[in-house]
């Protein structure tokens, strides 16, 4: 009797072990949005994912806040962002600085053939069709390291095969690029960013390298700056509206 009793208890278990086992197993688990860069796409399908991907970053409740900061460059942050020097405008201008007060600006420096600029043009693209309506302005300034590189040709055609639709210009002898302190605050990469709110004012700064979504474990610098860089825009932009409510 004893023996059976035991049997029936163990069973009883055994049968409840594997209840729990895979009812954890089912359980639905928070999914967080891994998107690689050559997973964008122009066409509609490819817009909707890139707007879905910026409200998975801002709404997933699971996110913490960014903990991204720049290793060069944190001091220009609250300073005045220079007026552009010596551009040529090959799209979208031509253009001064003063001529988007009232507008958020994120301001890329990058170069044909760069491949940090080519991961991170997908996150260029979804952050100006994402953010133009509420008044974000992506600017991308080009700065050469060939002779090649200086032909408007050339770079409009890197331009389009990149998906740039925004302003694009040359700065053919590095004048703005050295104004925003590459080669003296900037030491270890060339393609730098900014954000620049309705003031003038930088409020935020990418040292350089690429920012985006997906990538495996080896990429999570580059998303969590991208991350930080969607929570700036979205600040400067909620930031401005609120100042004008008042």
């Amino acid at each position: 009797m004893t023996r059976v009793v035991i049997l029936v208890l163990f069973g009883f278990v055994a049968a409840m072990s594997g209840f729990v086992a895979e009812a954890v197993e089912s359980e639905p688990v928070p999914l967080l949005l891994s998107v690689n860069s050559q997973d964008w796409s122009a066409s509609p399908s490819g817009r909707e994912k890139r707007s879905s991907g910026v409200n998975a970053i801002l709404s997933s409740p699971e996110r913490p806040g960014p903990q991204w900061s720049p290793s060069e460059g944190a001091s220009l942050i609250g300073t005045r962002a220079p007026d552009w020097r010596g551009i040529e405008w090959i799209q979208g201008g031509p253009l001064a600085l003063s001529d988007l007060r009232g507008k958020v600006v994120l301001l890329r420096f990058w170069l044909v053939g760069c491949p940090y600029c080519t991961r991170s043009a997908p996150a260029l693209r979804v952050l100006s069709e994402t953010y133009l309506d509420r008044g974000l302005v992506v600017v991308g300034l080009h700065h050469p390291k060939s002779d090649a590189a200086r032909d408007p040709d050339t770079v409009a055609r890197a331009a389009r095969a990149l998906g740039f639709k925004f302003p694009i210009g040359l700065d053919n002898q590095w004048k703005s690029i050295r104004a925003y302190g590459v080669g003296d605050v900037f030491q270890r990469f060339t393609s730098v960013s900014f954000v620049i709110d309705r003031d003038g004012i930088i409020r935020f700064v990418h040292d350089g390298g690429e920012f985006h979504t997906g990538g495996g474990d080896e990429h999570r610098d580059c998303n969590s700056a991208y991350d930080a860089l969607v929570t700036t825009i979205e600040e400067s932009l909620s930031q401005d509206r609120d100042d004008a409510m008042l």
